[in-house]
């Protein structure tokens, strides 16, 4: 496939595994133009092509023999199971269940291997308009759902006007809040929405603010999954999320891989879709079985798995590399731990900055990653493009004046929320701070209930592990006022900043604007960024095109993955 480079960043991104929010560029002054091939798989029909077969092209021309893969087995760990088969059926957004849909359904675009391009998926090329509000895609006419049935601009505006319907059930509607005709919680607001199909190949999307299309690939396409209107067309929106369709969803994909069977929160089977526009996945099935961490590496050495998501510790990479199994570790420290706290409990920033100063954010990288990591400023990652260089050390004695001058009460006792993976880094925090006279208790929950009780004040502080990119923009959801975040921003300086830089379509310019973002941020301390990690896995020997860090994307180029026994 020819690469689709961004318009302006240089993209040096390695990306990890852990939940993830979204990245990209900008543009210029002229609008931007994007193509690239895609490869096309067999033109027989699915239900005519055996499942696991491939079609091998030699040049331009089709040779008449197909291999057989339907005996190829990849087992795949995951160490958190999937909530839903229905990509609009879950409010998570976790890395683990997007790499299942992202397995079974299809988005418009592919973004490689520290993001140093964009290639096709469903949409074969796309282009900005010169004031960056408007972008089109040109689709690949091979694209099809897994019953055969041909995917079309239709069927793409179908699915924007179902998952934007104030009647249809779905938790992450603000993704969508950038369409023309929504409201910030990504709500139609109208007959009419920023979405239309020129014809069978050509879709049009139309912003509210300037949007390069670059970016708009970067930020959302990962949570824009395409649904067929001729089997979900006739429905009515607040019934489609709770259909049975969803308990055998072959049809509804086109995505590379077609449904088997599912033994629900444990093991998943999917197969290769033969006719997948981008070429079949050359294996028979792609099993998922969830297993635990502590297991994963060991699973793989033994052959019990092929690949697993989950960042390897160092001790385990070693004894990996010890028998001949392939390390890969991320280009830059991507992976990131934040310190969250409600800004409402805690509204004095002095009191949010000393916490910053306080933590010994050294002793928790040699402590969880063996030193594999950089102490955070920012967000940002250190030594990337938009990096300010901000400078943060450790300093108890100022700590301490700040909150002092903060009026602190050193009698109260803050909360914390942390899961029982992070109780250990909270056991240190919790030293830190009761070493300049923040008391903190400590309470073990599920995720789930952290960030429901961050949100509504029951906690005061918590833990959160996400994939940082060098896209600015990349924790907007973390400070946006107009919505319940984890942190409880109110302050509309953050959203404003960020839509400054969101509409700014010149390379310089933003960059300025970043740097002052930064500033401010550092400065209001809106939560405690610990340290930015690098990240290494381990998989299987007999398996090449495999790049774990393109996991931090939420995809995976399954029909690029060669199995050799």
């Amino acid at each position: 496939m020819k690469k689709h480079m961004l318009r302006v960043l240089s993209m040096a991104i390695a990306l990890t595994m852990s939940m993830t929010f979204a990245l990209s560029g900008c543009g210029s002054d002229t609008g931007s133009s994007t193509s690239g091939e895609g490869t096309t798989s067999s033109t027989e029909e699915s239900t005519g092509t055996e499942e696991g077969a491939s079609t091998e092209e030699t040049g331009d021309t089709e040779t008449a023999q197909t291999t057989d893969y339907s005996d190829v087995v990849i087992n795949y760990g995951l160490t958190t199971a999937w909530d839903s088969l229905n990509p609009y059926g879950s409010s998570s957004g976790s890395t683990f269940q997007h790499l299942v849909l992202d397995k079974l359904y299809d988005r418009l675009a592919y973004i490689t291997e520290a993001a140093e391009s964009i290639e096709p998926r469903a949409a074969e090329s796309w282009e900005s308009s010169e004031d960056g509000m408007t972008a089109t895609f040109h689709l690949d006419p091979d694209a099809k759902f897994h019953d055969g049935t041909p995917v079309t601009a239709n069927d793409w505006v179908f699915t924007a006007y179902l998952i934007t319907d104030p009647n249809f059930d779905f938790g992450m509607k603000s993704e969508f809040k950038f369409f023309e005709g929504t409201d910030d919680s990504g709500v139609r607001t109208g007959d009419t929405l920023g979405i239309e199909a020129v014809d069978d190949t050509t879709l049009v999307m139309h912003f509210k603010t300037p949007t390069p299309v670059e970016d708009w690939i970067m930020l959302h396409n990962k949570y824009f999954y395409v649904l067929p209107e001729h089997l979900l067309g006739d429905m009515d929106p607040a019934e489609v999320n709770a259909s049975d369709i969803w308990d055998n969803p072959n049809d509804l994909g086109s995505g590379p891989c077609t449904y088997i069977s599912e033994l629900s929160g444990s093991q998943l089977e999917l197969g290769s879709f033969a006719d997948y526009q981008l070429g079949a996945p050359k294996f028979g099935k792609l099993v998922y079985t969830v297993i635990s961490a502590s297991n994963t590496v060991t699973s793989v050495m033994t052959g019990e798995l092929d690949m697993f998501i989950q960042s390897a510790s160092i001790e385990d990479s070693l004894a990996a590399e010890e028998m001949g199994l392939p390390v890969q570790k991320s280009d830059l420290p991507t992976s990131i731990v934040a310190f969250l706290i409600n800004n409402q409990n805690v509204s004095d920033k002095r009191i949010r900055q000393a916490m910053n100063l306080a933590i010994d954010k050294e002793m928790l990288i040699e402590q969880n990653v063996e030193g594999q990591g950089v102490p955070s400023a920012t967000f940002i990652i250190p030594g990337s493009e938009y990096d300010a260089g901000i400078e943060w050390s450790r300093d108890v004695e100022q700590a301490k004046a700040l909150l002092e001058e903060a009026g602190w009460d050193s009698s109260q006792t803050l909360t914390m929320a942390v899961t029982s993976t992070r109780e250990r880094m909270a056991a240190v925090i919790q030293q830190n701070l009761a070493e300049v006279g923040i008391n903190i208790e400590i309470l073990t929950v599920d995720l789930a209930t952290e960030f429901a009780g961050l949100q509504d004040g029951t906690y005061d502080l918590g833990i959160c592990g996400s994939t940082a990119t060098n896209y600015p923009l990349w924790m907007e959801g973390y400070y946006d006022y107009r919505n319940a975040t984890y942190c409880q921003i109110t302050d509309p300086t953050f959203a404003e900043y960020q839509e400054q830089i969101a509409s700014e379509m010149d390379e310089t310019a933003r960059k300025e604007l970043v740097n002052e973002y930064q500033q401010f941020w550092y400065d209001e301390m809106p939560l405690v960024m610990l340290y930015h990690a690098y990240s290494f896995s381990v998989i299987s020997p007999r398996m090449s095109g495999v790049h774990q860090s393109d996991s931090g994307m939420l995809n995976e180029a399954v029909w690029n993955w060669e199995v050799t026994e």
